[in-house]
């Protein structure tokens, strides 16, 4: 009887302990944050990027480049990405950026289910969305809490945490630099 009270109280403790350290990070966090992230500006034109998918055992899974091409109409940000994966895969995704108010965006592409929501204040973005992943010959929808924080010299950092079912499945890491 009391191994399994012992039990239930370690399992409480680590539920509260992952509850509460989830979701604390917000854009307004980033306020004051300098150079001011613009995402409209920063992808009007080229832009080369590099990234990894490292797993939730902290295993470097995926290594790829990005090449970029973006245009901007005022209204709407096109987003022509090209991926070249380290085992030869080559993949496309086309984003289609909606400014929605003076700091929040609506973005869909291909294989993201319903619309993507960002937020952006001082040097970062935050963007929310679920991905229809490839995974050989099947898919899974995972989400992703995406973060992009402007470094001085035009170096964009994105950091995207990928869950299923509110667990963690592996963090992708991306450095953006414009052409």
């Amino acid at each position: 009887m009391l191994s399994k009270i012992i039990r239930r109280t370690c399992l409480g403790t680590l539920l509260l302990f992952f509850i509460g350290g989830c979701g604390s990070m917000k854009p307004s966090d980033f306020s004051n944050g300098k150079p001011t992230f613009v995402l409209e500006e920063y992808f009007s034109g080229k832009t080369k990027a590099w990234g990894i998918f490292v797993d939730r055992f902290g295993t470097v899974k995926r290594q790829f480049t990005v090449d970029i091409e973006g245009s901007w109409n005022g209204e709407q940000l096109v987003l022509d990405e090209k991926f070249h994966f380290d085992d030869g895969e080559k993949s496309t995704r086309v984003w289609k950026i909606t400014k929605t108010s003076d700091n929040t965006y609506e973005g869909v592409a291909g294989d993201v289910v319903g619309v993507a929501e960002g937020i952006s204040s001082g040097n970062a973005l935050n963007w929310k969305y679920i991905l229809d992943l490839k995974i050989g010959d099947n898919s899974v929808n995972v989400s992703f809490d995406d973060w992009m924080f402007l470094q001085s010299d035009g170096v964009l950092i994105n950091r995207a945490k990928m869950t299923k079912l509110g667990l963690e499945m592996g963090i992708v890491n991306i450095f953006f630099k414009k052409l």
